[in-house]
């Protein structure tokens, strides 16, 4: 047998294959490509799109517009804003006795326009330029900020993004003063149920760096959840019912002798010395016994509260259509006056993942939070500042 010939035969074989496999892939990428190029909407978008140049006219109505948006998120009202110098368009009516114009600065002529904003003191200036800034960058402007060292009054200065010589179009001077103050609270969060929370992700909220208090669990088969709230070291408190014989769950009953409530009071005391307090909560109506509960705890180092000093914050909302409905809740409030709430709320772990991620939102108009300790310690100092409460949701 001639196995040169064979193998001459294999090697040829072995060509054709490998060609042919080639041309198939070839083929296979093409049409690939081009069924790609058709459903593509980026580039089909791209084809057939065209971008407009915004006029000058344009301009001059956009970018006040956007600066006025921007300075809003920080709980800067309309009123505080004068445009030119004098008082916007909307506010007239209410200074019609200052009709003086301040002149816009002789070393900017020709401007687009200049404003004036009064802000409180608690607002960062280099916060507001840096999200003007952002604001402005799709328009292909940006803005440049001037800080006066004595009075930390800022002056910002609008220029086109394409001129390299930076030449100012508009202004806009940031003024500081105490005569202006926001619509903004201090706000207390308790999170409750905390036990239906995995252990993992109790965990994990209560290791995170926002203020609020949680209510410690009491549920014997829950005792896990309890001793994780401990170990944080996180600012709990205790949540007590006064009720009667049939409520099961009650610490506190009716029918207990006087001498049997008080060892119960000084139990918790001494056992929860570390609790930032205690709410009582009478749903009954129980009297003099709620009373003569609360004047008792007070002998201690323990301090105990009606549940009417919280906000029960109820929603059939879930995720963070829940979160929207508790911050327009507290906003909703601070608008009637109120200064300092105590919210108890329920939240998933998911919820409160939701609620570190948006709550910056009220913090950047000026809403503060603490823990039970801190708010009620504030309120000791300022006691206007707290508002009656009811259920909401």
């Amino acid at each position: 047998m001639n196995f040169r010939k064979l193998t001459s035969l294999s090697g040829n074989t072995k060509v054709i294959v490998l060609c042919s496999l080639i041309v198939l892939f070839l083929v296979l990428f093409f049409f690939y490509r081009r069924a790609a190029v058709k459903n593509d909407p980026v580039v089909k978008e791209f084809s057939t799109v065209k971008v407009r140049t915004l006029s000058t006219d344009e301009l001059k109505k956009i970018i006040p517009a956007k600066i006025d948006s921007v300075v809003a998120l920080f709980g800067v009202k309309k009123e505080w804003i004068k445009e030119d110098g004098t008082v916007a368009e909307q506010d007239k009516q209410k200074s019609k006795k200052d009709k003086t114009k301040k002149p816009v600065p002789p070393q900017m002529p020709n401007l687009w326009f200049f404003r004036e904003i009064s802000i409180p003191k608690d607002v960062p200036a280099v916060e507001i330029n840096y999200e003007i800034s952002n604001s402005l960058y799709e328009l292909d402007f940006d803005c440049a900020g001037n800080e006066d060292p004595k009075n930390g009054n800022l002056l910002l200065n609008i220029y086109n993004k394409k001129d390299s010589s930076k030449k100012t179009m508009a202004a806009v001077q940031f003024v500081y003063t105490d005569k202006v103050k926001r619509d903004a609270a201090d706000v207390c969060l308790i999170l409750d149920r905390v036990e239906d929370i995995s252990q993992g992700n109790l965990e994990e909220v209560l290791k995170s760096p926002e203020k609020f208090s949680v209510v410690l669990p009491d549920i014997v088969d829950k005792i896990d959840a309890q001793t994780i709230v401990l170990d944080s070291k996180r600012d709990y408190l205790l949540f007590m019912n006064i009720g009667t014989d049939e409520d099961l769950t009650a610490e506190f009953k009716n029918d207990m002798r006087e001498k049997e409530w008080k060892s119960k009071v000084r139990s918790v005391c001494y056992e929860y010395d570390k609790a930032a307090g205690v709410i009582v909560l009478n749903p009954k109506k129980i009297f003099p016994l709620g009373s003569d509960i609360l004047t008792e705890f007070g002998l201690y180092n323990l301090k105990a509260y009606r549940d009417t000093v919280l906000i029960k914050f109820n929603s059939e909302e879930t995720g963070k259509r829940k979160i929207d409905a508790l911050f327009n809740d507290i906003n909703v409030r601070t608008q009637k006056g109120g200064r300092s709430m105590i919210y108890l709320v329920s939240l998933t772990a998911d919820e409160f993942k939701n609620y570190k991620e948006e709550i910056f939102k009220l913090k950047r108009k000026g809403f503060k939070f603490f823990t039970f300790t801190e708010i009620i310690r504030r309120r000791q100092k300022n006691p206007e500042t707290e508002i009656k409460q009811e259920i909401t949701g």
